[in-house]
């Protein structure tokens, strides 16, 4: 009894980090306009009010996975908490655009540490079909925690102030670490290894360079070029180090690089969309924020509906036949929204939002599992970060393409043309991982 008790525990602490993670990346879309006008904010530093955060959440997530196998789940796990808590209380607090951006780095850098801790307690603590199944669970909260974060986020913005948002962090991290002092007393003893100190630097400082240079950069080329050279170095770094954060090793199995890859293009599409609607409703449609925390609720309703229906899919199908189904079916919710666009709210942003999130609800779960096929229990940490970082990551890089690619062809006023650009690189993105998908092997 005792087990299970600790066993539901350690799911409730998964989920609300993911639900945690998802609240702070949501609550910041129905803020967008506010937070322009409060901070001063332009349509180069716009951007990255989220991608800061972002950027920090996929450029550490590997060091933070490296620390979970390294270090105590429960230290590392109290360790992000506190972390994210002091971005939480810097953002209510900042006075402009810099805090502000310095703000959410910080709470990346909190969530980079908690989320593949607390997947990697997943596998700690779950085995066989209970493991797909609280991995179900554990995808289900990113629809729940995207759906709350807009609603409160457009309704404090609306009638309060977007800075309350984030007051709400604060007492969810402790009732998290109130949870991981009571479940997580008995956490498996850890093998201590030294940290790759260079393999940390040069990954963190290639990917934040891989970001500026699809947006902000003053010479983008040579900075995307600069980038390349570092990330070259890390994985020459990581070939010869004897304990590095990223073994390359993993990528032998080509279940969990497809994986990797599959979950970085289609979060780099989705974080797009998302963006971009938001933009394009207050702009173009003159929706209120609490009014555009109510329109997305289609897209994260369906969500979590999707990834409560997938442990069964999966069971049935595998992972590779529901992950083409659930790709198929996002692909035909981007067409939508491109040949219904500038319609009224249900054909052209409600039903293709649905179905968007049906699509996504179903590829979240069999993402993640091929992310983590055959890991050992010693890089579980590493696997999940990876997840992690693959999903961030990718959704920084493609917001930013989408940024980029939108403002050389129109005008920041043209934020319709420049939403029907983002509609046309998201299809092209869902359309690759649909072709990574039917690459997979059979399963079964």
């Amino acid at each position: 009894m005792l087990a299970q008790a600790r066993q539901r525990i350690v799911l409730i602490i998964a989920m609300l980090s993911y639900f945690l993670t998802a609240l702070s990346n949501s609550i910041v879309l129905t803020s967008l306009t506010k937070l322009t006008a409060d901070l001063d904010l332009n349509q180069v530093t716009l951007p990255w009010v989220q991608n800061a955060y972002g950027l920090a959440f996929g450029s550490f997530l590997l060091i933070g996975g490296r620390l979970s196998d390294a270090l105590s789940r429960r230290r590392v796990l109290n360790l992000a908490l506190v972390i994210f808590m002091l971005g939480s209380l810097l953002s209510v607090l900042a006075p402009n655009g810099l805090i502000m951006i310095i703000s959410r780095f910080l709470q990346g850098i909190g969530s980079a540490l908690l989320a593949p801790t607390s997947m990697a307690l997943l596998i700690d603590y779950f085995t066989g079909s209970g493991l797909v199944k609280a991995i179900a669970w554990y995808s289900s909260v990113a629809g729940l925690g995207s759906s709350v974060g807009l609603v409160i986020g457009g309704v404090l913005a609306s009638y309060l102030s977007w800075r309350i948002g984030f007051c709400l962090n604060v007492p969810l991290c402790l009732l998290m670490l109130g949870l991981a002092w009571w479940a997580l007393r008995q956490s498996p003893t850890p093998t201590p290894s030294p940290l790759d100190v260079w393999g940390t630097l040069t990954s963190v400082l290639g990917c934040g360079l891989l970001v500026y240079a699809l947006n902000g950069a003053t010479q983008p080329l040579v900075t995307l070029l600069v980038a390349l050279v570092i990330l070259a170095g890390f994985v020459v770094t990581e070939h010869r180090s004897a304990h590095p954060i990223l073994p390359l090793s993993i990528f032998n199995n080509w279940t969990r690089t497809n994986g990797y890859l599959s979950q970085a293009i289609l979060n780099g599409a989705v974080m797009g969309y998302w963006f971009f609607i938001s933009e394009y409703l207050q702009q173009a449609r003159h929706y209120s924020p609490f009014k555009v925390g109510l329109a997305y609720l289609p897209l994260s309703l369906t969500m979590f509906l999707g990834a409560m229906i997938v442990p069964r899919l999966i069971d049935r199908w595998q992972n590779k036949r529901v992950l083409v189904a659930a790709v198929t079916v996002e692909f035909i919710g981007f067409a939508l929204a491109l040949f219904t666009f500038g319609q009224a709210y249900w054909p052209s942003v409600g039903l293709p939002m649905m179905i968007i999130g049906i699509g996504q609800g179903l590829a979240l779960a069999p993402l993640t599992n091929m992310g983590i096929d055959h890991v050992s229990a010693d890089r579980s940490g590493v696997a999940s970060g990876l997840v992690n970082a693959a999903h961030q990551l990718g959704g920084v890089l493609g917001l930013a393409l989408m940024v980029n690619v939108a403002a050389s062809l129109f005008s920041a006023q043209a934020i319709a043309s420049q939403f029907r650009v983002a509609l046309m690189i998201a299809l092209v993105m869902v359309a690759v991982v649909t072709g990574l998908a039917l690459t997979g092997k059979r399963e079964g």
